[in-house]
């Protein structure tokens, strides 16, 4: 005859046998079911774009964060640095269960925060966190860094250029060639004893592709952006949005960061047709995203985007609750690129994962009994 310790202990010797066969399958099957790797040699600027894609076997959609020196240890999403702990950016998964991400650098909300070090990109489907896997690339900031805003521009805009340099540097030349390598501007602008600098001037060129070199005698590379000049000033046109202009800033000096230089253009020039441009129709399930384009806010969905230029752009939708959808579209002269993602909710409102499930339902038992237990 069973004694009534060991009828209470039966139970959960049970649960744990059960757990051993349902949890050793599952960690043992986890290495081909989400995978992720770069492409190039695994050391990049600051800057540069960086192609990652893999396999995910566990769901429509894979998600990606960073994490690495000034980092939360949770992980950001690598478009966004300064977003909330434990986020991160999401690819779609396709009939192969493949998926594509590219990591523009450059582009990257909060990049103030990176350093010369190692940063580890780890991936996970939505609905299985507790399953990833990670890669790591070198990140190393040149001799000097800038960023071009706004970019794209347009007629009269002023655009502004900010970086930094190594110390000990007087000046920088900043030079705007055309498609054809043609100097279009030449200007100098003055770096701090800290080694920041800050220029602007008013956009008074023809729409198209230009390219911003940076340099300096006492450097031994040169920094290169490239700058967009649209057709016409982006307009979004929806029910429910209204596009508006953003303000033009004025720059103030600082003990630090000397007060931009301005070159007013001679010329002014009215722009009458959009020629070299497409559309965007952007939407999202839920609606009311907020849409960022080249990091610029251009509404909230649904919306539609006119005289938008040809090639790149990345596409930013957020929503409160919702992870940050980041993509590239490819906008061709004359033609109108549709965006419909399917937004997901942030790990906070995911469902949990089948381990972390089992964990929970075991820890319950197992106090329940203890509790039993103690009452005997």
């Amino acid at each position: 005859m069973i004694s009534g310790k060991i009828r209470s202990v039966f139970p959960v010797v049970f649960l744990l046998c059960a757990l051993f066969f349902v949890v050793v399958p599952a960690c043992a099957q986890d290495d081909n079911n989400i995978s992720i790797t770069y492409r190039g040699a695994g050391g990049y600027y600051v800057g540069d774009t960086i192609h990652f894609d893999g396999k995910n076997t566990l769901g429509n959609m894979t998600v990606i964060k960073v994490t690495g020196p000034g980092l939360p240890a949770e992980g950001v999403p690598p478009f966004n640095l300064s977003d909330a702990a434990g986020t991160g950016n999401t690819a779609g998964v396709d009939a192969t269960g493949s998926w594509i991400f590219y990591w523009d650098t450059s582009r990257v909300t909060g990049a103030e925060k990176f350093h010369t070090a190692r940063y580890t990109l780890t991936a996970f489907d939505l609905n299985n966190p507790s399953i990833t896997a990670s890669t790591s690339v070198m990140l190393k900031k040149p001799e000097f860094y800038a960023t071009v805003t706004p970019n794209p521009a347009t007629l009269d805009d002023y655009v502004l250029m900010t970086g930094t340099v190594e110390k000990g540097v007087n000046t920088v030349e900043i030079n705007v060639l055309d498609s054809s390598g043609n100097k279009v501007h030449t200007f100098t602008s003055p770096v701090s004893s800290g080694g920041a600098f800050s220029y602007g001037f008013h956009v008074d060129m023809s729409p198209g592709e230009y390219t911003v070199k940076i340099s300096s005698p006492s450097l031994a590379n040169s920094l290169t952006r490239t700058l967009v000049v649209s057709a016409a000033r982006v307009n979004a046109t929806a029910a429910n949005t209204t596009g508006t202009p953003s303000a033009t800033v004025p720059v103030t000096g600082s003990p630090d960061i000397p007060a931009a230089q301005t070159t007013l253009p001679e010329t002014t020039q009215e722009v009458t047709s959009a020629a070299g441009t497409g559309s965007l129709a952007i939407s999202s399930v839920p609606t009311g995203a907020t849409v960022y384009v080249d990091s610029v806010m251009v509404g909230t969905t649904p919306l539609s985007l006119n005289s938008v230029t040809t090639g790149s752009h990345t596409v930013e939708l957020r929503l409160p609750g919702y992870l940050t959808c980041s993509m590239n579209v490819v906008v061709i002269a004359g033609q109108t690129a549709q965006v419909a993602p399917e937004l997901v909710k942030t790990p906070n409102g995911m469902p949990l994962s089948p381990l972390t499930a089992i964990a929970a339902c075991m820890g319950a038992l197992v106090l329940f009994w203890a509790v039993g237990r103690w009452k005997d």
